[in-house]
């Protein structure tokens, strides 16, 4: 079954997954064998394909979902978070009697989180799940989570001069370099974080580890760096771009999903990548200051201001 909605043809298309986040809010996360309070409990919508669909729509761009939920009430939350953010949900698929993925997620005094994925219903699992008409007219293509074949398939249905954006995430950077170079090989501009390039390629070095990350076929390479901005390699080239200034990081949920819905918004704008990656920063900054996935991501203007404020004007 499908959730049908009237929209004309999306800019970009977001193939991945979308989840109920668990929020705990804790003052500090418990020692082995100990126990802490959880000041705040509540669910709030997420998932890695889920917050980047919905942060490029904040960014002012059509943008459609491609991914399932179960027809449980977290997937009548996640379904109705993409319907009021206008987000295009014709691709997604409700799956009837099943639940939808979930994470458990614990949040510190500093904002920083661990992630438990509890699983459910998620991916397209055949090929035939894709609908052509979904991308044929995009400018940009977001991979987030995918198997392999459903992810090439994607890039199949493209047309010529549309831009392929890839976040392996924790879970596909985990399959190792057989699964991932091919989509590589079709990849524009690679996403990571520090740890999915460490786990992706063994090293520790941030231009080690992008320069291995290119050997396998990405064109430009977005290596994060938490409070240190990016590392984006182009053409051989290396340049670290400055994270933002931020007055109280809040939660650090969701922070590398705003940087590449924030990346993406900048590519249909038609930046150049470092201008682009300029752009995901400043998105990410706003949204670490929030609590929540989604509940932070910013709008065009607010990006926008904060781009004018670091070049002076």
């Amino acid at each position: 079954m499908n959730s049908q909605a009237s929209f004309s043809s999306p800019e970009v298309a977001v193939l991945g997954a979308a989840a109920l986040d668990w929020i705990a809010r804790v003052k500090e996360f418990p020692r082995r064998d100990s126990i802490v309070f959880a000041d705040e409990y509540r669910p709030m919508p997420g998932g890695t394909g889920g917050n980047v669909a919905e942060g490029v729509a904040r960014l002012g761009h059509k943008v459609g979902f491609l991914g399932k939920l179960g027809d449980d009430e977290g997937g009548k939350i996640l379904l109705k978070a993409f319907q009021d953010s206008h987000v295009d949900t014709r691709g997604v698929i409700v799956v009837p009697g099943q639940r939808s993925a979930s994470c458990f997620i614990p949040i510190d005094e500093q904002g920083e989180r661990q992630i438990y994925c509890i699983g459910g219903v998620a991916l397209y699992e055949e090929e035939e799940e894709l609908k052509p008409e979904l991308l044929k007219d995009v400018a940009v293509l977001f991979i987030a989570d995918a198997f392999q074949n459903i992810a090439l398939k994607a890039v199949d249905l493209i047309s010529a001069g549309a831009k392929v954006v890839f976040n392996p995430g924790g879970l596909m950077a985990s399959y190792g370099i057989e699964f991932l170079k091919p989509i590589f090989e079709r990849t524009d501009a690679l996403l990571v974080s520090q740890e999915e390039a460490k786990t992706i390629t063994r090293q520790t070095e941030p231009r080690a580890a992008a320069s291995t990350l290119a050997s396998m076929g990405a064109r430009v390479v977005m290596h994060t760096l938490g409070a240190n901005g990016v590392l984006v390699l182009k053409e051989g080239k290396f340049n670290t771009l400055p994270s933002f200034p931020v007055t109280q990081v809040v939660d650090t949920t969701g922070a590398g999903d705003a940087f590449a819905a924030g990346v993406i918004a900048g590519v249909v704008q038609g930046m150049d990548w470092e201008d682009a990656a300029r752009m995901g920063c400043a998105t990410a900054s706003i949204k670490i200051a929030n609590m929540g996935a989604r509940s932070g991501l910013p709008d065009r203007n607010q990006v926008m201001k904060l781009l004018g404020k670091k070049r002076g004007r």
